[in-house]
């Protein structure tokens, strides 16, 4: 949809209330916090000398016009830009379902619909893949072994029954589903590893799909997308 985006950050969770705040004074009325983690192994963060610790993702629409801000408060305040701060991603929306809808996302303010949106020249995609509980290493390390430098993943559970009659699962089963961040010309190669993956259909009942990204910051080695 013209004019709005899916706006998603990954940071610490201490810089929960900030955030939301920002997002309020800038007029977005809805904000969900998911917990998630990082899918770094014991001996990287060994070596680095990190310490695992908790991040949350926040995701709400932007309108187009709120982007320079919340880029802004990102960089200046979060200080997404300095390592292991996050990483925060832009996806175009395709559309809204109704005017309660956009009501909930944006506010009552109009959208401008005024910017043409050109997903098919995107540098980065998103990632995302769907799994059984406890299966977020095997994939992580199919692709890893693609290209991939890293990802997060949430924790959720399916509901409705085409997700149980599809899948053949239980819908109260917990699914893992991780996001990782990768140049276009790496996604097929990552996403065929991840989906040759050892038992990832029979065993693990997984799905991966990609989605177009407008704009990233917080990855170190790669440039913005601006």
């Amino acid at each position: 949809m013209k004019g709005l985006k899916y706006l998603i950050t990954i940071t610490h969770k201490e810089n929960a209330e900030s955030y939301i705040d920002f997002m309020k004074n800038i007029g977005v009325p809805s904000v969900s916090v998911e917990m998630c983690k990082g899918t770094a192994t014991k001996s990287i963060t060994e070596m680095l000398g990190l310490k695992e610790t908790e991040k949350i993702m926040l995701t709400s629409a932007l309108r187009v016009s709120d982007k320079d801000k919340v880029k802004e408060f990102l960089v200046n305040d979060l200080k997404i830009m300095d390592s292991g701060n996050g990483i925060s991603i832009l996806i175009p929306i395709d559309g809204i379902g109704g005017e309660s809808s956009r009501r909930y996302l944006v506010g009552e303010e109009l959208i401008d619909k005024s910017e043409e949106i050109k997903v098919e020249n995107s540098k980065y995609v998103l990632i995302v893949t769907i799994v059984d509980k406890g299966n977020v290493d095997a994939v992580m390390d199919s692709a890893r072994g693609a290209g991939a430098t890293g990802g997060s993943f949430v924790r959720a559970h399916g509901t409705g029954t085409e997700v149980a009659k599809f899948f053949g699962v239980s819908i109260a089963e917990e699914k893992e589903i991780i996001y990782i961040v990768s140049k276009r010309d790496k996604r097929d190669d990552i996403m065929y590893a991840i989906m040759n993956t050892e038992n990832f259909k029979k065993d693990m009942h997984g799905v991966v799909f990609s989605l177009p990204v407008e704009s990233v910051l917080g990855i170190r080695d790669i440039e913005n997308i601006e």
